[in-house]
């Protein structure tokens, strides 16, 4: 009865010997190998032999966050498709795209499903049918006629805010004169008191205040959404209770932040008079909100839901986006005197510029924004399941069970589709709306970004008054000049990193700038 184990223990004993595990990782490689070249059905998709054999080629860039690094070098070397991993193909042209997007037949993958940290919400639901039931109730909330009802309180927590910030600086500086300020993060805390101001309705200023308990709580979001994105294992009893409940609790502190806003306006609506007018931010927008087919309306927890989903993706993106901008008119300064010229040669320095003026005075800044967009897009992919049946994509059929990523980064810089890809050149924008469309960092089709509205508002209002009331001057001590060009002559831009959005690697050593008064 003893022989059997002993007999066991011998072959494991064998089986683990160092020349045979060698000699089985080289067969299981050249197996590997052996199927990915002449029996995968995406074999004959172009594409370097690392991402056929294994997952981890994508990975050790994703964890990095250098995922826009490695589709720009295989989109420029295999085209608009190529293969990402051994199930996953990366899509880089316009047209497929849009076949992909425009369609719920390509549902969004496990990487959207991983990410359980609250109700499901219109942007992270793989459910088409919630994702168009929570459209047609949120739709309105989120038009320009309604965006507009809400422009006086954008200025006041956005430019306004910033211009106390700018001034404030300024008059406690050496001088008197010049600040040196960090754009990055002024930008990013305004971006936040705005969408908070309109989700939570109530004023926020963590900007001028130096609160900033809040916005930690956001970050903490986007950091558990990026890691159960990438890592699963993250979402497990172990990782919650000991290695990440940080990021946990301070979600939860914000979580249960939405939720007595959300309370405490209903707690207003139920005792004001019939001739008393509601509030006009996002908020009362999402109570108010119903499907005109089924006339359901959102519950408290699914209004707060959506009220934090809005906060996330809309405080990060929108700022990032600005960041950008400035940091690129400041690394060509032939087009950032253009924009101040354009700005100046139509208000006066104290006009507070709103959204419909920028929007109608200033079309090389709406230019120079869009190449922002396309440059560096603050969103960098959008991950689809292959429909049942299968789909052909650039010419090559992808079976039903495996997966592609619309690269937003691709088919903006894909240099099949844009003149000088890699450059900075905003006339490409200049009446020219074919080029417009096809920009994807608001997405397209059917589940282009919500907020797509919300975000131009702040943005275009924000930059032009930037440009109209300060100058703006890169330090003597910054890395990033014009001067210092790459190979191809270009400026060599600041690093930058991926965690849910696409932003500054140092912000607070890279996103520097001198403001002075306009005279």
């Amino acid at each position: 009865m003893t022989s059997v184990p002993v007999f066991l223990a011998g072959a494991l004993r064998e089986l683990l010997q160092p020349l045979n595990i060698l000699c089985g990782l080289v067969a299981y490689f050249c197996w590997k190998l052996i199927y990915a070249l002449y029996f995968s059905p995406l074999r004959n998709v172009p594409g370097s032999i690392w991402p056929r054999i294994t997952s981890l080629a994508l990975f050790f860039y994703e964890v990095r966050g250098l995922e826009p690094e490695f589709i720009k070098f295989h989109n420029k070397k295999y085209g608009g498709i190529f293969v990402m991993t051994p199930s996953r193909v990366a899509i880089c042209d316009p047209e497929d795209s849009q076949i992909i997007l425009g369609t719920h037949a390509f549902l969004k993958d496990k990487r959207y499903s991983n990410i359980e940290i609250m109700e499901p919400n219109m942007f992270l639901t793989v459910d088409p049918e919630l994702n168009k039931q929570r459209r047609r109730q949120m739709g309105p909330s989120m038009s320009v006629a309604n965006l507009k009802l809400m422009e006086p309180a954008i200025l006041e927590a956005g430019p306004k805010q910033l211009f106390n910030k700018w001034d404030r600086d300024i008059e406690q500086s050496a001088d008197g004169l010049t600040a040196r300020v960090s754009y990055y993060n002024d930008l990013m805390l305004m971006a936040f008191d705005i969408v908070g101001s309109l989700g939570f309705g109530q004023t926020h200023r963590s900007l001028t205040s130096g609160d900033t308990q809040i916005v930690k709580w956001v970050h903490s979001a986007f950091m558990l959404i990026f890691l159960q994105s990438v890592m699963p294992l993250v979402k497990t009893t172990l990782f919650r209770q000991f290695i990440v409940k940080s990021f946990y609790d301070k979600f939860d502190a914000f979580h249960t932040l939405c939720a007595k806003a959300v309370s405490k306006r209903k707690k207003l609506l139920s005792g004001l008079q019939p001739n008393e007018n509601k509030p006009k931010d996002i908020l009362q927008s999402y109570i108010d909100a119903e499907d005109p087919e089924s006339r359901i309306r959102m519950t408290s927890s699914q209004v707060v839901a959506e009220t934090v989903i809005s906060l996330l993706a809309g405080s990060d993106t929108t700022s990032n986006t600005m960041v950008w901008t400035i940091h690129l008119l400041l690394m060509h300064p032939h087009y950032y005197s253009r924009v101040v010229e354009e700005v100046r040669a139509v208000f006066d320095r104290d006009h507070i510029i709103s959204y419909s003026e920028a929007k109608t005075s200033l079309p090389f800044l709406e230019a120079c924004i869009y190449e922002s967009l396309r440059l560096v897009p603050v969103a960098t992919k959008m991950p689809r399941f292959i429909p049942p049946g299968g789909a052909t994509l650039h010419g090559h059929f992808i079976p039903e069970g495996y997966n592609c990523t619309v690269s937003i980064t691709g088919v903006n810089t894909n240099p099949e589709v844009w003149e000088r890809s890699y450059e900075f050149y905003p006339e490409r924008f200049l009446d020219n709306k074919a080029n417009r469309r096809i920009v994807l960092t608001f997405s397209a089709g059917v589940r282009v970004c919500p907020g797509k509205n919300l975000a131009w508002m702040e943005i275009q209002s924000t930059l032009a008054n930037i440009f109209n009331r300060y100058n703006l001057e890169i330090p003597a001590d910054s890395l990033f000049t014009p001067d210092r060009v790459d190979n191809n002559g270009l400026p060599i831009l600041m690093p930058r990193k991926l965690v849910t959005t696409c932003m500054s690697k140092f912000p607070e050593r890279d996103c520097v700038v001198l403001v002075t008064r306009r005279v």
